[in-house]
Protein backbone atom coordinates (compact mmCIF):
# COMPACT_ATOMS: atom_id res chain seq x y z
CA UNK A 1 0.00 0.00 0.00
CA UNK A 2 1.14 3.30 -0.94
CA UNK A 3 2.46 5.44 2.55
CA UNK A 4 1.36 8.52 1.02
CA UNK A 5 -2.20 7.56 0.87
CA UNK A 6 -2.46 6.30 4.46
CA UNK A 7 -2.93 8.90 6.81
CA UNK A 8 -2.17 8.42 11.21
CA UNK A 9 -1.52 5.48 9.66
CA UNK A 10 -5.45 4.58 10.17
CA UNK A 11 -6.99 6.86 7.35
CA UNK A 12 -7.08 5.59 3.94
CA UNK A 13 -7.02 8.43 1.57
CA UNK A 14 -9.56 7.57 -1.67
CA UNK A 15 -10.25 10.52 -3.53
CA UNK A 16 -9.42 14.05 -3.90
CA UNK A 17 -12.93 16.16 -3.28
CA UNK A 18 -11.70 19.65 -2.95
CA UNK A 19 -8.59 21.69 -3.72
CA UNK A 20 -8.17 25.25 -2.43
CA UNK A 21 -5.64 27.79 -1.61
CA UNK A 22 -5.01 26.86 2.38
CA UNK A 23 -6.20 23.10 1.97
CA UNK A 24 -7.12 19.57 -0.05
CA UNK A 25 -10.04 17.74 1.59
CA UNK A 26 -9.95 13.63 0.70
CA UNK A 27 -12.36 11.27 1.28
CA UNK A 28 -11.11 8.58 2.62
CA UNK A 29 -11.72 5.37 5.14
CA UNK A 30 -11.18 5.11 8.80
CA UNK A 31 -9.78 1.58 8.63
CA UNK A 32 -9.69 1.29 12.54
CA UNK A 33 -13.85 1.99 12.49
CA UNK A 34 -14.31 0.95 9.00
CA UNK A 35 -16.29 4.07 8.37
CA UNK A 36 -16.15 7.06 5.59
CA UNK A 37 -14.53 10.18 6.54
CA UNK A 38 -13.55 13.20 5.53
CA UNK A 39 -9.59 14.29 5.91
CA UNK A 40 -9.10 18.18 5.63
CA UNK A 41 -5.04 18.23 4.75
CA UNK A 42 -3.48 21.89 5.54
CA UNK A 43 -0.74 23.28 3.16
CA UNK A 44 2.18 23.60 5.12
CA UNK A 45 3.47 26.40 4.54
CA UNK A 46 0.26 28.06 6.11
CA UNK A 47 1.47 26.68 9.62
CA UNK A 48 4.87 26.82 9.48
CA UNK A 49 5.93 27.08 13.51
CA UNK A 50 4.87 25.35 16.35
CA UNK A 51 2.89 27.90 18.10
CA UNK A 52 0.64 28.00 14.84
CA UNK A 53 0.04 24.18 15.20
CA UNK A 54 -0.50 24.27 18.49
CA UNK A 55 -2.97 27.01 18.26
CA UNK A 56 -4.73 24.74 14.99
CA UNK A 57 -4.99 21.27 17.83
CA UNK A 58 -6.51 23.68 20.58
CA UNK A 59 -8.79 24.96 18.10
CA UNK A 60 -9.74 21.59 16.61
CA UNK A 61 -9.94 20.57 20.09
CA UNK A 62 -12.50 23.47 21.11
CA UNK A 63 -14.69 22.38 18.53
CA UNK A 64 -14.67 18.99 18.83
CA UNK A 65 -16.68 19.74 22.14
CA UNK A 66 -19.42 21.51 19.79
CA UNK A 67 -22.67 18.91 20.07
CA UNK A 68 -24.75 20.59 17.36
CA UNK A 69 -26.60 19.13 14.48
CA UNK A 70 -25.72 22.16 12.62
CA UNK A 71 -21.66 21.54 12.69
CA UNK A 72 -19.76 18.90 11.42
CA UNK A 73 -17.99 16.56 14.02
CA UNK A 74 -14.60 16.86 13.97
CA UNK A 75 -12.83 12.93 14.98
CA UNK A 76 -9.25 13.51 14.94
CA UNK A 77 -6.14 15.96 14.52
CA UNK A 78 -2.49 15.61 13.64
CA UNK A 79 -0.16 19.13 13.46
CA UNK A 80 3.01 16.73 13.92
CA UNK A 81 3.19 15.55 10.27
CA UNK A 82 4.61 17.42 7.09
CA UNK A 83 0.98 18.83 6.44
CA UNK A 84 -1.11 19.33 9.58
CA UNK A 85 -4.40 16.95 9.25
CA UNK A 86 -8.24 17.51 10.76
CA UNK A 87 -10.49 14.37 9.97
CA UNK A 88 -14.14 15.03 9.77
CA UNK A 89 -17.51 13.47 9.38
CA UNK A 90 -18.21 12.98 6.15
CA UNK A 91 -21.40 14.77 4.25
CA UNK A 92 -23.18 13.38 1.24
CA UNK A 93 -23.91 16.79 -0.32
CA UNK A 94 -22.30 19.80 -1.74
CA UNK A 95 -21.37 23.25 -0.71
CA UNK A 96 -23.83 26.21 -0.84
CA UNK A 97 -21.02 28.05 -3.31
CA UNK A 98 -21.28 24.65 -5.62
CA UNK A 99 -24.80 25.23 -5.27
CA UNK A 100 -25.13 28.75 -6.12
CA UNK A 101 -22.08 28.80 -8.64
CA UNK A 102 -24.50 25.80 -10.48
CA UNK A 103 -28.02 27.31 -10.29
CA UNK A 104 -27.35 31.20 -9.13
CA UNK A 105 -29.99 32.47 -6.74
CA UNK A 106 -32.10 30.79 -4.00
CA UNK A 107 -35.74 30.77 -3.32
CA UNK A 108 -36.58 33.22 -0.58
CA UNK A 109 -38.23 30.59 1.66
CA UNK A 110 -35.40 27.98 1.14
CA UNK A 111 -32.34 31.13 1.39
CA UNK A 112 -34.15 31.57 4.99
CA UNK A 113 -33.94 28.26 5.95
CA UNK A 114 -30.83 27.99 5.14
CA UNK A 115 -29.59 31.17 6.93
CA UNK A 116 -31.82 30.35 10.14
CA UNK A 117 -29.92 27.19 10.20
CA UNK A 118 -26.44 28.52 10.11
CA UNK A 119 -28.14 31.30 13.08
CA UNK A 120 -28.47 28.06 15.29
CA UNK A 121 -25.02 26.44 14.73
CA UNK A 122 -23.62 29.94 15.32
CA UNK A 123 -25.33 30.66 18.22
CA UNK A 124 -24.87 27.55 19.98
CA UNK A 125 -20.51 27.86 19.31
CA UNK A 126 -20.82 31.75 20.56
CA UNK A 127 -22.29 30.75 23.62
CA UNK A 128 -19.27 28.06 23.94
CA UNK A 129 -17.26 31.03 23.69
CA UNK A 130 -16.12 29.63 20.02
CA UNK A 131 -16.36 32.46 17.28
CA UNK A 132 -16.18 31.08 13.73
CA UNK A 133 -14.63 33.91 11.65
CA UNK A 134 -15.13 32.52 8.29
CA UNK A 135 -18.93 32.22 7.37
CA UNK A 136 -18.84 31.47 3.56
CA UNK A 137 -20.69 29.44 1.13
CA UNK A 138 -17.57 27.45 1.10
CA UNK A 139 -18.01 26.88 4.83
CA UNK A 140 -21.81 25.59 4.39
CA UNK A 141 -22.80 22.47 3.49
CA UNK A 142 -26.30 21.24 2.16
CA UNK A 143 -27.09 17.67 2.78
CA UNK A 144 -29.10 15.44 0.16
CA UNK A 145 -31.07 14.68 3.19
CA UNK A 146 -32.08 18.52 3.01
CA UNK A 147 -29.67 19.19 6.40
CA UNK A 148 -27.20 22.41 6.52
CA UNK A 149 -23.89 21.95 8.07
CA UNK A 150 -21.23 24.33 8.87
CA UNK A 151 -17.67 23.63 9.01
CA UNK A 152 -14.14 25.20 9.70
CA UNK A 153 -14.78 26.60 13.32
CA UNK A 154 -11.38 28.04 14.14
CA UNK A 155 -9.19 27.32 11.15
CA UNK A 156 -9.68 31.10 10.24
CA UNK A 157 -8.14 32.05 13.52
CA UNK A 158 -5.16 29.09 13.36
CA UNK A 159 -4.20 30.46 10.11
CA UNK A 160 -4.22 33.98 11.04
CA UNK A 161 -0.91 34.56 12.60
CA UNK A 162 1.24 32.80 9.77
CA UNK A 163 -1.25 34.48 7.14
CA UNK A 164 0.25 37.92 8.56
CA UNK A 165 4.03 36.24 8.60
CA UNK A 166 3.37 36.03 4.90
CA UNK A 167 2.12 39.43 3.51
CA UNK A 168 4.93 41.74 3.46
CA UNK A 169 2.93 44.60 2.29
CA UNK A 170 0.16 44.15 4.94
CA UNK A 171 -2.27 43.17 2.87
CA UNK A 172 -4.68 40.21 4.01
CA UNK A 173 -4.61 37.11 3.08
CA UNK A 174 -7.55 34.77 2.74
CA UNK A 175 -10.96 35.72 1.57
CA UNK A 176 -11.41 39.69 2.13
CA UNK A 177 -15.24 40.06 0.56
CA UNK A 178 -16.10 37.82 3.47
CA UNK A 179 -15.11 39.73 6.13
CA UNK A 180 -16.51 41.90 8.66
CA UNK A 181 -14.94 45.50 8.93
CA UNK A 182 -13.24 44.67 11.96
CA UNK A 183 -11.29 42.12 10.78
CA UNK A 184 -10.18 44.18 7.72
CA UNK A 185 -9.03 46.84 10.38
CA UNK A 186 -7.96 44.99 12.93
CA UNK A 187 -10.39 45.74 15.05
CA UNK A 188 -12.03 43.68 18.34
CA UNK A 189 -13.59 40.33 17.14
CA UNK A 190 -16.80 38.91 18.71
CA UNK A 191 -19.91 37.24 18.19
CA UNK A 192 -21.45 39.25 16.23
CA UNK A 193 -18.50 39.15 13.56
CA UNK A 194 -20.23 35.89 12.10
CA UNK A 195 -23.45 38.45 12.10
CA UNK A 196 -21.70 40.02 8.94
CA UNK A 197 -21.01 36.86 7.87
CA UNK A 198 -24.41 36.03 8.35
CA UNK A 199 -25.85 38.88 6.58
CA UNK A 200 -23.95 38.32 3.51
CA UNK A 201 -24.52 34.72 3.31
CA UNK A 202 -27.98 35.70 3.16
CA UNK A 203 -28.00 38.47 0.82
CA UNK A 204 -25.48 36.18 -1.60
CA UNK A 205 -28.04 33.19 -1.70
CA UNK A 206 -31.15 35.73 -2.23
CA UNK A 207 -29.82 37.78 -4.82
CA UNK A 208 -26.47 35.66 -6.18
CA UNK A 209 -24.38 38.41 -5.57
CA UNK A 210 -22.54 40.03 -2.39
CA UNK A 211 -23.94 43.51 -2.00
CA UNK A 212 -19.93 45.18 -1.62
CA UNK A 213 -18.52 45.48 -4.84
CA UNK A 214 -14.84 46.04 -3.69
CA UNK A 215 -11.84 43.39 -3.58
CA UNK A 216 -8.94 45.02 -2.18
CA UNK A 217 -9.18 44.91 1.44
CA UNK A 218 -8.58 49.16 1.66
CA UNK A 219 -11.28 49.67 -0.96
CA UNK A 220 -13.96 47.26 0.77
CA UNK A 221 -12.93 48.66 4.43
CA UNK A 222 -14.25 52.25 3.29
CA UNK A 223 -17.14 50.39 1.34
CA UNK A 224 -18.46 48.74 4.28
CA UNK A 225 -17.61 51.58 6.35
CA UNK A 226 -20.31 53.80 4.62
CA UNK A 227 -22.54 51.41 5.59
CA UNK A 228 -25.13 48.53 4.08
CA UNK A 229 -26.44 49.68 0.01
CA UNK A 230 -30.18 49.45 -0.31
CA UNK A 231 -31.27 45.71 -0.79
CA UNK A 232 -33.53 45.99 -3.62
CA UNK A 233 -36.34 43.41 -4.71
CA UNK A 234 -35.74 41.52 -1.98
CA UNK A 235 -39.20 41.31 0.75
CA UNK A 236 -38.63 44.10 3.75
CA UNK A 237 -38.39 41.99 6.70
CA UNK A 238 -35.38 39.86 5.05
CA UNK A 239 -34.16 43.39 3.84
CA UNK A 240 -34.36 44.67 7.03
CA UNK A 241 -32.56 41.58 8.71
CA UNK A 242 -29.50 41.79 6.44
CA UNK A 243 -29.05 45.92 6.42
CA UNK A 244 -28.91 45.33 10.18
CA UNK A 245 -26.26 42.21 10.50
CA UNK A 246 -24.38 44.41 7.85
CA UNK A 247 -24.02 47.23 10.24
CA UNK A 248 -20.15 48.64 10.43
CA UNK A 249 -20.29 48.83 13.99
CA UNK A 250 -20.96 45.62 15.79
CA UNK A 251 -22.53 46.84 18.51
CA UNK A 252 -25.44 47.94 16.11
CA UNK A 253 -25.83 44.50 14.55
CA UNK A 254 -28.22 41.74 16.22
CA UNK A 255 -27.89 41.27 19.35
CA UNK A 256 -26.85 37.31 19.04
CA UNK A 257 -27.07 35.01 15.97
CA UNK A 258 -29.93 32.97 17.61
CA UNK A 259 -32.20 36.27 17.53
CA UNK A 260 -31.50 36.20 13.81
CA UNK A 261 -32.46 32.36 13.29
CA UNK A 262 -35.41 32.77 15.32
CA UNK A 263 -37.15 36.17 13.31
CA UNK A 264 -36.23 34.01 9.98
CA UNK A 265 -38.00 30.97 10.95
CA UNK A 266 -40.84 33.24 12.22
CA UNK A 267 -41.01 35.10 8.73
CA UNK A 268 -41.16 31.32 7.34
CA UNK A 269 -44.50 30.54 9.24
CA UNK A 270 -45.64 34.22 8.10
CA UNK A 271 -44.63 36.31 10.87
CA UNK A 272 -42.51 39.55 10.34
CA UNK A 273 -42.50 40.77 13.29
CA UNK A 274 -39.54 39.35 14.63
CA UNK A 275 -37.53 40.45 11.86
CA UNK A 276 -38.30 44.01 12.19
CA UNK A 277 -38.10 43.65 15.59
CA UNK A 278 -34.64 42.32 15.45
CA UNK A 279 -33.24 44.63 12.60
CA UNK A 280 -34.95 47.65 14.89
CA UNK A 281 -32.79 46.04 17.97
CA UNK A 282 -35.96 45.23 20.06
CA UNK A 283 -36.04 41.94 22.39
CA UNK A 284 -36.66 38.57 20.46
CA UNK A 285 -36.85 35.99 22.79
CA UNK A 286 -33.55 33.92 22.06
CA UNK A 287 -33.57 30.86 20.39
CA UNK A 288 -34.11 27.71 22.16
CA UNK A 289 -31.44 24.51 21.93
CA UNK A 290 -33.06 21.88 20.45
CA UNK A 291 -34.09 18.88 23.40
CA UNK A 292 -31.94 15.81 23.26
CA UNK A 293 -33.64 12.44 22.71
CA UNK A 294 -31.94 9.87 24.06
CA UNK A 295 -33.61 6.85 22.10
CA UNK A 296 -32.37 8.15 19.04
CA UNK A 297 -30.07 6.01 16.99
CA UNK A 298 -27.04 8.05 16.00
CA UNK A 299 -27.35 8.50 12.10
CA UNK A 300 -24.47 7.57 10.12
CA UNK A 301 -23.67 10.98 7.59
CA UNK A 302 -21.19 11.33 5.38
CA UNK A 303 -19.46 14.58 5.11
CA UNK A 304 -17.34 16.53 2.52
CA UNK A 305 -15.78 19.61 4.53
CA UNK A 306 -19.09 21.51 6.02
CA UNK A 307 -22.35 20.22 7.48
CA UNK A 308 -25.20 21.11 9.76
CA UNK A 309 -28.70 20.11 10.33
CA UNK A 310 -31.74 22.23 10.60
CA UNK A 311 -32.68 23.23 14.46
CA UNK A 312 -36.37 22.32 15.82
CA UNK A 313 -38.67 25.16 14.85
CA UNK A 314 -38.81 28.47 16.01
CA UNK A 315 -41.78 28.73 18.93
CA UNK A 316 -44.96 28.79 17.69
CA UNK A 317 -45.79 32.05 15.52
CA UNK A 318 -48.97 33.35 14.39
CA UNK A 319 -51.27 31.66 11.69
CA UNK A 320 -49.44 32.49 8.13
CA UNK A 321 -50.51 34.88 6.43
CA UNK A 322 -51.46 34.17 2.55
CA UNK A 323 -47.91 33.73 0.16
CA UNK A 324 -46.92 31.49 -2.14
CA UNK A 325 -46.21 27.91 -0.33
CA UNK A 326 -43.30 27.91 2.23
CA UNK A 327 -40.61 24.87 1.95
CA UNK A 328 -39.09 24.61 5.64
CA UNK A 329 -36.68 22.45 4.94
CA UNK A 330 -36.39 18.45 6.50
CA UNK A 331 -36.53 18.06 10.44
CA UNK A 332 -33.71 18.25 12.51
CA UNK A 333 -31.94 15.17 14.10
CA UNK A 334 -31.17 16.42 17.29
CA UNK A 335 -27.99 15.87 18.91
CA UNK A 336 -26.01 13.25 17.85
CA UNK A 337 -24.38 13.04 21.01
CA UNK A 338 -25.79 11.66 24.89
CA UNK A 339 -26.50 14.37 27.28
CA UNK A 340 -23.13 13.50 29.15
CA UNK A 341 -21.11 15.06 26.17
CA UNK A 342 -23.57 18.12 25.79
CA UNK A 343 -23.12 18.83 29.34
CA UNK A 344 -19.36 18.53 28.99
CA UNK A 345 -18.27 20.62 25.81
CA UNK A 346 -19.16 23.73 28.15
CA UNK A 347 -16.23 23.25 30.05
CA UNK A 348 -13.26 25.01 28.44
CA UNK A 349 -15.67 27.71 27.51
CA UNK A 350 -16.71 28.34 30.91
CA UNK A 351 -13.36 28.32 32.53
CA UNK A 352 -12.02 30.79 29.98
CA UNK A 353 -15.02 33.43 30.75
CA UNK A 354 -14.34 33.06 34.65
CA UNK A 355 -10.86 33.91 33.74
CA UNK A 356 -12.03 36.99 32.15
CA UNK A 357 -14.35 37.69 34.78
CA UNK A 358 -11.64 37.09 37.34
CA UNK A 359 -9.82 39.82 35.71
CA UNK A 360 -12.00 42.20 34.51
CA UNK A 361 -15.74 41.46 34.93
CA UNK A 362 -16.97 43.64 32.66
CA UNK A 363 -15.94 41.78 29.84
CA UNK A 364 -18.13 39.13 30.02
CA UNK A 365 -20.54 38.57 26.85
CA UNK A 366 -24.10 39.34 27.33
CA UNK A 367 -25.39 36.42 25.17
CA UNK A 368 -28.79 35.75 26.43
CA UNK A 369 -29.62 32.24 27.61
CA UNK A 370 -31.80 30.32 25.16
CA UNK A 371 -34.10 28.80 28.05
CA UNK A 372 -36.88 31.24 29.84
CA UNK A 373 -37.57 28.64 32.31
CA UNK A 374 -35.59 29.86 35.60
CA UNK A 375 -32.58 26.99 36.72
CA UNK A 376 -30.58 26.81 39.68
CA UNK A 377 -27.14 27.89 38.79
CA UNK A 378 -24.36 25.71 39.86
CA UNK A 379 -21.24 27.20 41.58
CA UNK A 380 -18.80 27.56 39.11
CA UNK A 381 -15.36 26.50 39.72
CA UNK A 382 -12.96 28.77 40.04
CA UNK A 383 -10.13 28.91 37.15
CA UNK A 384 -6.88 27.26 37.43
CA UNK A 385 -4.44 29.64 38.87
CA UNK A 386 -1.72 28.95 36.05
CA UNK A 387 -4.75 30.20 33.01
CA UNK A 388 -5.48 33.46 35.45
CA UNK A 389 -1.66 33.90 35.18
CA UNK A 390 -0.66 33.77 32.25
CA UNK A 391 -3.93 35.76 30.72
CA UNK A 392 -2.42 38.21 33.19
CA UNK A 393 1.36 38.20 31.96
CA UNK A 394 -0.47 38.52 28.27
CA UNK A 395 -2.69 41.46 29.46
CA UNK A 396 0.77 43.06 31.13
CA UNK A 397 2.83 42.82 27.92
CA UNK A 398 0.35 43.12 25.17
CA UNK A 399 -2.52 45.43 26.80
CA UNK A 400 -5.78 44.34 27.07
CA UNK A 401 -6.95 43.96 23.07
CA UNK A 402 -7.43 40.12 22.60
CA UNK A 403 -7.54 39.44 26.03
CA UNK A 404 -10.46 37.88 26.26
CA UNK A 405 -9.94 35.27 22.93
CA UNK A 406 -6.30 34.75 24.18
CA UNK A 407 -8.24 33.43 27.58
CA UNK A 408 -10.37 31.44 25.37
CA UNK A 409 -7.48 30.01 23.41
CA UNK A 410 -5.06 29.24 26.35
CA UNK A 411 -8.29 27.14 28.19
CA UNK A 412 -8.19 24.33 25.41
CA UNK A 413 -4.47 24.17 25.80
CA UNK A 414 -2.37 21.65 28.21
CA UNK A 415 -0.60 24.35 31.16
CA UNK A 416 2.85 23.66 29.19
CA UNK A 417 1.25 24.38 25.84
CA UNK A 418 -0.33 27.61 26.85
CA UNK A 419 2.89 28.67 28.60
CA UNK A 420 5.06 28.44 25.33
CA UNK A 421 2.14 29.96 23.74
CA UNK A 422 2.04 32.84 25.73
CA UNK A 423 5.58 33.30 25.86
CA UNK A 424 4.93 33.40 21.57
CA UNK A 425 2.41 35.84 21.98
CA UNK A 426 4.63 37.84 24.58
CA UNK A 427 7.61 37.69 22.13
CA UNK A 428 6.00 40.02 19.57
CA UNK A 429 4.77 42.40 21.92
CA UNK A 430 6.45 45.87 22.05
CA UNK A 431 5.53 48.66 24.42
CA UNK A 432 1.89 47.03 25.40
CA UNK A 433 0.93 46.35 21.81
CA UNK A 434 -0.47 43.10 20.47
CA UNK A 435 2.13 40.88 19.37
CA UNK A 436 2.54 40.24 15.48
CA UNK A 437 1.14 36.91 16.11
CA UNK A 438 -2.91 38.08 17.32
CA UNK A 439 -3.24 39.12 13.70
CA UNK A 440 -7.57 38.69 12.96
CA UNK A 441 -6.80 38.33 9.12
CA UNK A 442 -9.01 35.21 7.45
CA UNK A 443 -6.79 32.03 7.01
CA UNK A 444 -9.22 31.00 3.94
CA UNK A 445 -10.13 27.94 6.36
CA UNK A 446 -12.55 26.00 3.85
CA UNK A 447 -11.41 24.09 0.98
CA UNK A 448 -12.92 26.22 -1.77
Amino acid sequence: MNDEKLVLNRYLLQKRIALGGSAEVWHARDRKLNRAVAVKRLHAHLLPDAASRRRLAAEARAAARLAHPGIVEIYDVDTEGEMPVLVMELVDGESLAARLDRGGPLPADEAARIAADVGDALYHAHRQGIIHRDVKPGNVLLGRDGSTRLVDFGIAHSLAAAAERLTLDGSVVGTPRYMAPEQLTDGAIGPRTDLFGLGLLLHEMLTGRLPFKATAPVALAEEQAAGPPPVNGIEPPLAALIRACLEPNAEKRPVHAGAVATALRAWLVGDPAPALAVAARQPVPPAPEPSVDTQAVTQQMVAVGPPVEPLPAAPAAPAPRPRQPQHAGAPGRGPRRPVAAAAALAAVALIALLTVAFLDPSRLPTIAAPSSTPTVAPTPTPPPAWLAELVQAYRDACGPRDADQVAIDLAAMTEEEARDHVEELTDGCDDGKPGKGRGNGDGGGGGD
